[in-house]
């Protein structure tokens, strides 16, 4: 392994008990997201800017469904924001009347929400349009000046290594109950699946009495079709909604987190070979050939980060490594149980699939303001988890951060 591939160490070097741990709490995890373009002024859309605090952000859609007097399907998003945290995003409303934003917070119950900004576009907002998020996380423990440098200089090491770009726990759900319930309804049993989405302990079990009280967003939805038909799993399913791209991306990002570590642990995260996937700052995709070779693994070197290995979110695409590494990507996932066809055409959980890069440069380096908390802050590209970075530097996560 040369020098420059060894793993980071503090990704290797976990925090002990009593060290650095990010502070439990929404005041303490904050989030503001950098949009990919500011409203126009002018469209059929209204953009609302909210900051929200222990609420989701499906929950917020509800809740802008009850107050505008829309359909849930006319409000759209960028990216899921925290419960646990006081963040702040934009949302869309198809002919949305702006003097009805004015109840909005009177519906948050035991949340918050506060209208900052409004504006008009012509487009609705969907997954994926924004740039980035910027964090400001409080973490304790650091007052001793010793540990307060290593974290530091971690920090500096990441920014020169990248970030190993896992997915973080709350991809998986508390426990990891969507993966749970993905590998259920991938495998046909759609009963198992209603029962883990009605109750992610698990301790629910299909045909049980229905548990009372009101859901949000699709969990809601589902419990609606139970209470009219409660033996008709499929038709609870169909209800779900948009849950079943979260459960696909759940199945997807197991995937994708053992293919990395299994990368890591062979010296690849900086290497590519001839056959890899490759993919540029850009996110545009190209296969590594042997004339090429030698320039790609300059350019995904340590201090340049021009260019990066992947690994697959299996789907639908057919943008495939050469078959004899794709085999051996199958075989890196095969312990996480997910079986790539659920996700293909015709599968249970069909989705579109794509390549992520196993490394992500900061959008903004960290910085560290000391005292009790120190408070770090820094930028991530979207789909990046800010609890990873504060795990590769030996910093540990709260259990309301884990799910």
């Amino acid at each position: 392994m040369s020098e420059r591939e060894q793993p980071l160490v503090p990704s290797l070097a976990p925090a002990p008990a009593a060290g650095p741990s990010l502070l439990p709490g929404a005041a303490h995890f904050q989030v503001i997201e950098e949009p990919s373009y500011a409203p126009s002024g002018s469209g059929e859309h209204l953009y609302v800017e909210i900051e929200k605090e222990g609420l989701t952000t499906e929950a917020v859609v509800e809740l802008m469904s009850r107050s505008l007097g829309c359909r849930r399907m006319d409000i759209g998003f960028a990216g899921r924001k925290d419960r646990h945290a006081i963040t702040r995003q934009w949302f869309s409303i198809l002919a949305g009347d702006e003097s009805r934003l004015a109840q909005l917070p009177g519906l948050a119950g035991r949340g918050r929400i506060a209208v900052l900004n409004v504006g008009r576009h012509g487009n609705k907002l969907r997954l994926g349009h924004l740039s980035g998020n910027r964090f400001r996380l409080a973490i304790g423990g650091l007052g001793d000046p010793a540990e307060l440098e290593r974290v530091s200089a971690a920090l500096a090491r990441l920014a020169h290594e990248g970030i190993r770009n896992r997915f973080g726990e709350q991809r998986f759900g508390i426990g990891g109950s969507t993966l749970a319930t993905a590998k259920a309804w991938g495998a046909g049993d759609l009963a198992g699946a209603v029962a883990r989405i009605i109750d992610p302990s698990g301790h629910w079990q299909f045909g049980e009495p229905l548990p009372s009280g009101f859901r949000h967003g699709p969990e809601g939805q589902v419990l609606a079709a139970l209470r009219r038909r409660a033996d008709d799993a499929p038709a609870a399913l169909r209800a779900a909604g948009e849950l079943r791209k979260l459960v696909a991306s759940a199945a997807q990002s197991a995937v994708f987190n053992a293919i990395l570590t299994a990368r890591q642990d062979a010296g690849l995260v900086h290497t590519l070979r001839v056959g890899d996937l490759g993919c540029t700052t850009r996110g545009a995709p190209f296969l590594v050939t042997a004339d090429d070779l030698d320039a790609t693994n300059r350019r995904s070197a340590p201090g340049t980060l021009d260019a990066f290995a992947t690994a697959p979110l299996p789907g639908t695409s057919r943008l495939r490594p050469l078959p004899d590494i794709e085999a051996q990507e199958r075989s890196w996932a095969a312990a996480t149980g997910i079986a790539w066809s659920w996700l293909d055409v015709g599968g249970a959980l069909e989705s579109p699939g794509e390549r992520r890069a196993l490394v992500t440069p900061f959008r903004t380096p960290a910085t560290v303001t000391p005292g009790e908390p120190a408070w770090i802050e820094f930028a991530l590209p979207s789909g990046c988890y800010a609890t990873e970075v504060l795990s590769q530097v030996g910093i540990a996560i709260p259990a309301d951060r884990r799910g």
